[in-house]
């Protein structure tokens, strides 16, 4: 049962920090964008979708950030990626339309409305990967 709080309290901590980042214009996404983060050391963490369908996708991001020393925080779902940075349709807030996935983020930079707890509890998880 702690198990499961504790994997609530990393997503939702997770979902904070990429959304707040996300408004603060301090989140890549997509291949791209990911690389390109990584390449110029932008980047604090990668977050990873493990169900992502495109194997040299997943090589490319891991590969990179392997390279420069940047820590992968994988996910189980990148449809609750995309939910997260808001390519998913909503009708209403529960009613959801179209879920689309996100495969890789990568966070550059917390943004200010991050708590120093809420900080320090990413940095010492990114630690650990």
């Amino acid at each position: 049962m702690a198990e499961v709080e504790q994997l609530s309290e990393e997503l939702t901590t997770l979902k904070r920090v990429v959304q707040t980042s996300l408004h603060r214009g301090q989140l890549s996404k997509g291949v791209h964008e990911v690389c390109k983060a990584i390449e110029s050391k932008q980047a604090k963490f990668v977050v990873l979708a493990d169900d992502c369908t495109e194997e040299s996708y997943k090589k490319l991001v891991v590969a990179l950030a392997k390279q420069f020393q940047i820590p992968i925080w994988k996910i189980e779902k990148g449809a609750l990626l995309g939910e997260w940075i808001g390519i998913s349709k909503f009708l209403t807030k529960t009613k959801k339309i179209k879920s689309r996935k996100c495969s890789s983020v990568a966070v550059k930079d917390f943004a200010i409305e991050v708590s120093e707890a809420e900080k320090q509890f990413i940095e010492n998880k990114i630690k650990g990967l």
